[in-house]
């Protein structure tokens, strides 16, 4: 399942930063390693990751998400329950 939600935030993050590669592109790269990440950004990939995974995520969730990879525990998480 990591995988999955892998490679699909991947796809993600690859259409909204459309200057990225995919080669340059890791899960575990940080916020501020992203040229464009900004606050307007980051509410923009959360409701994308809301839709793609059908999940919702809560305020607190949304703040301390800082790389890609901070999604999936979140979201593996939320399909648990």
């Amino acid at each position: 399942m990591r995988s999955d939600i892998g490679k699909k935030l991947t796809e993600i993050f690859l259409s909204n930063f459309k200057d990225m590669s995919a080669e340059d592109f890791s899960l575990d790269k940080d916020r501020s390693e992203f040229e464009n990440w900004d606050s307007l950004t980051h509410l923009q990939l959360v409701s994308e990751i809301e839709t793609a995974f059908s999940v919702s995520f809560d305020m607190d969730e949304i703040v301390e998400i800082q790389k890609p990879s901070n999604f999936i525990p979140i979201i593996e998480k939320k399909h648990a329950n």
